[in-house]
């Protein structure tokens, strides 16, 4: 990906600045780190992650307000959605204005590590009030490319209508394409989903239908896009300018170092509004820290292979 990169010390310093704008701001978290025996301020390194709560387990105290974990006033916030993992049922995510203009700086980035460009013609397919469709439209229309949006219902109309050489499209919305793509062969398809590595039937299609093949990774809990395959190897490079990412194993233990494994747990570190505190994914995952042989020197996720997948 292009874009600055932190430095460990930068990553920290936000990782510790929104630990503190979470408890400042928050009844939740205030509760969920005093029954952990813990301040903010306990936190100096990313191994003290491993001493606060998991996201869950908090949450629960507050599910049924859908504010609950909101850090600023209404009048404050810049865009509300609600969030939806195909047949999951939509969450409530709140942004504000920087935290928008991040997320959209983010996905140009993740869109042109995918090749796209403004000779590009891109027919963008997905719900148009999920945020996270909307950091994609926001991003095609800064790259400069011509950019054809649509809801996947109606993607066959304007695949016949138009040429695109560049398809996204999200991972539940795929089956809806699959009869109007199969006369087709594009040269690039990008998908997006909930796990760092796309669905087998998603990799099936892809080869099929597709010259080029890029995924974006993100998990509605988080509220944006989290990272974009590697343009040579396995696995998904982090935006490690908006989240900090540590895996947890069977005993417990956590870890954020090269090589560790374990379920993959991610925590926000420059959200404003609704700062997300180390969720746990239910995902099996590998960190690497060694520069990639694409170049890219950000954080690398590697999720491990499940049966059935």
């Amino acid at each position: 990906m292009t874009g600055t990169v932190l430095t460990e010390e930068g990553r920290l310093s936000l990782l510790l600045r929104q630990l503190k704008w979470a408890e400042e701001k928050t009844a939740f978290y205030r509760t969920a780190f005093e029954r952990a025996g813990i301040r903010a301020a306990s936190v100096a390194s990313f191994a003290d992650m491993a001493r606060l709560p998991f996201w869950e387990s908090a949450e629960e105290e507050g599910a049924d307000a859908p504010f609950f974990m909101l850090t600023l006033p209404l009048s404050s916030i810049l865009r509300m959605s609600v969030l939806h993992d195909g047949a999951e049922q939509g969450k409530i995510h709140c942004y504000t204005q920087g935290d928008v203009a991040r997320q959209v700086q983010s996905a140009a980035d993740m869109l042109a590590a995918c090749g796209v460009n403004r000779a590009s013609t891109v027919l963008l397919a997905g719900d148009f009030t999920d945020s996270r469709t909307l950091d994609l439209q926001y991003a095609l229309d800064g790259i400069g490319a011509a950019v054809l949006p649509c809801m996947a219902e109606t993607a066959a109309h304007l695949l016949h209508a138009a040429v695109p050489d560049t398809i996204i499209a999200w991972e539940h919305d795929l089956p809806a394409l699959a009869d109007v793509m199969g006369n087709l062969c594009v040269n690039r398809l990008i998908t997006v989903g909930n796990h760092p590595a796309p669905q087998t039937f998603v990799r099936e299609m892809a080869e099929h239908v597709a010259v080029r093949r890029a995924h974006l990774f993100a998990p509605v809990q988080m509220g944006a896009l989290v990272g974009v395959t590697c343009s040579v190897g396995a696995g998904i490079h982090l935006e490690e300018r908006l989240f900090f990412a540590e895996v947890v194993d069977d005993t417990g233990r956590s870890s954020h170092a090269d090589g560790a494994c374990g379920q993959l747990v991610l925590s926000t570190i420059t959200a404003e509004a609704m700062p997300i505190l180390r969720y746990r994914t239910g995902i099996s995952a590998r960190i690497v820290r060694e520069k990639c042989g694409c170049g890219d020197v950000r954080l690398r996720v590697i999720e491990e292979k499940q049966h059935g997948r």
